[in-house]
Formats: C-alpha cells, sequence, structure tokens
C-alpha cells in the first residue's frame, strides 16, 4: 500500500497502515547487507530505504534487489592542468585543449601502434619526432618547410649524386651492373610505325613522327608533306613505300631549302622509285630539308 497518508484526529492506527505508512517507508539502518538480510528476509517491498553502516550507502528496494540511491563519488572539483582550461566544482564542467600553451607539447608515449595523422597547419612550432618513421607520403613531405639534424643527414645520404660522362651521353642502365653515362644503343631506342591506309592520298607529317616510320600502303599516288615545325634540327623520318601507289614526298610551310638527288628548291617533289622502296627525310638546319634513298625527281 504505502505512500502519503491523511491522518484524522483520534483515527484508529491499524497494523496494516503502520507498516505501509510508516515502517516500510523510514529509513532503516543496517550494519550492512549481511544485517539486513537477517533483520527483513522476504519481508520487503519496493520503495524501501536502508542506509548501511559499514560502506555508507544509501539503497532503496525496487522490487526484485536493492540498488544505490546515488553514487556521489569523492570528487569535489575538476582543475585544468598544464595545456587545458575550464573544470569547475559543481555541475557539468568542460575541459579544453589550450592550444597556446601546447606550442611544444611533448608526446607522453613514443610508440604510437596505428596512424597518426598530423592536419597541415596544426603545428606551427617544432615537431620533434624520436624513433623511426616508416613512411612519408610526398605530401606529408610538404608540410617540412626546412630539415634539420638527424632529418637533414638522413635525406642527403639518400640523395644520388650523378657525374662522370661526355656532354650528351645519357645515364643508362648496365644489366645487372650499376648504371653508367654511355650512349643509347639503337636496338633500344624505340620507334613507331605510322600506318597510311591503301585509300591515303596526302599526309602531312607531324612532331609525333620524329625518328619513326611512316610506312604507305597506299594504291594510287600519296603526297607526305613535311613542314619546317615537324622536326627539330638533327631528326629524321623514314618512308616505306609498301603499296602500289607512288609515294611523293613535298617541302611544307616554313622550310626554305629542300634538296635531294642532286636536285634542289621548295617546289621539287620527289618519288620513292619502286614498290618496298624507301626513303629518310633529315632535318639539317632550320628549314633545312634534304631527302636521301631510293628518290627520282
Amino acid at each position: 500500500m504505502s505512500g502519503w497518508k491523511e491522518w484524522a484526529i483520534a483515527e484508529e492506527v491499524t497494523a496494516e497502515d503502520f507498516q505501509s505508512y510508516v515502517q516500510d517507508q523510514v529509513v532503516q539502518v543496517y550494519a550492512g547487507t549481511a544485517a539486513r538480510g537477517s533483520a527483513l528476509g522476504t519481508a520487503v517491498s519496493a520503495g524501501m530505504v536502508s542506509y548501511l553502516s559499514d560502506s555508507g550507502i544509501l539503497q532503496y528496494y525496487t522490487g526484485s534487489a536493492w540498488a544505490n540511491v546515488s553514487s556521489p563519488g569523492d570528487i569535489t572539483a575538476v582543475t585544468a592542468g598544464t595545456g587545458l582550461t575550464g573544470g569547475g566544482n559543481a555541475g557539468d564542467v568542460t575541459l579544453d585543449v589550450n592550444y597556446a600553451a601546447v606550442g611544444s607539447a611533448v608526446l607522453a608515449s613514443p610508440n604510437i601502434t596505428g596512424t597518426a595523422t598530423i592536419a597541415a597547419g596544426s603545428v606551427t612550432g617544432n615537431l620533434t619526432v624520436s624513433g623511426n618513421i616508416n613512411s612519408v607520403t610526398p605530401t606529408e613531405f610538404g608540410y617540412l618547410t626546412g630539415g634539420t639534424a638527424n632529418l637533414q643527414t638522413q635525406i642527403n645520404a639518400r640523395q644520388l649524386t650523378i657525374s662522370g660522362g661526355t656532354a650528351g651521353q645519357a645515364y643508362v642502365s648496365n644489366g645487372t651492373a650499376a648504371p653508367g653515362f654511355g650512349n643509347v644503343g639503337a636496338e633500344y631506342i624505340t620507334t613507331a610505325v605510322r600506318s597510311l591506309a591503301a585509300n591515303t592520298t596526302a599526309y602531312t607529317a607531324v612532331a609525333a613522327d620524329q625518328n619513326d616510320f611512316i610506312y604507305s600502303l597506299a594504291t594510287a599516288t600519296c603526297t607526305i608533306t613535311f613542314p619546317n615545325a615537324a622536326l627539330d634540327i638533327g631528326d629524321r623520318v623514314d618512308v616505306i613505300r609498301d603499296g602500289a601507289g607512288t609515294v611523293v614526298l613535298a617541302a611544307g610551310s616554313g622550310v626554305t631549302s629542300w634538296a635531294g638527288a642532286g636536285t634542289a628548291g621548295t617546289a621539287v617533289t620527289f618519288k620513292i622509285d619502286q614498290q618496298f622502296n624507301g626513303a629518310t627525310i633529315v632535318k639539317v638546319a632550320d628549314a633545312t630539308y634534304r631527302v636521301i634513298g631510293r628518290i627520282t625527281v
């Protein structure tokens, strides 16, 4: 029954009312849980309150078990320590990082077993790392504005110093031996073949044709024009006439000197004389081309 009851003057207090409205609702004091269990046995009901002297805990009966009324602990205040702001001694308190005070912070533990991410701009002072860094991405390296001491020493030690050789030579592989300067063998120079279809009647050479092959499959006359911008000085293009159509080689825009087979003139055209023969066009100077091979005028 329990709860609150307004008693009338001279009202009889029954045993049931006394048990429910008085005894069951007082704070019962016991030495401990054992003493309480011995005293009450099964005579418990939801809402009973008891105080345990040995632990200083106030409990209430839920109807199935005893539970603490509260657990205030013994914390009386939260004080902001080094590098923190906020705190308090009542209510909800908040601690914030005082960034101005942690400009040269030191991690408590030098071991990071997961991934440590440092956002760009989050470290404005000096970042000192003790231990090993397994990998750093190019983007992360970009966060460094300068390297000193061990970092710079390790970077310098890994720089490859290349010197020697003759001017114009390439730094090439020597197979299983160490690389070095030398001439690149012709067999290692990659060339491409630009095939002209059987129905091609005209084609203008471009820079992508430098030091490559133009392979004509034309069945009728096909004119290939070489403007000055197509080649750099010293470059060449090989032309192969594989089709039955005559291949005509002509000077293009910007060419001022065009010669071959004992004949010169930008208006002169050269023909590859027979099927399966070829010719080479070489730029020997600015705007100056020479045509060599199986050609006729």
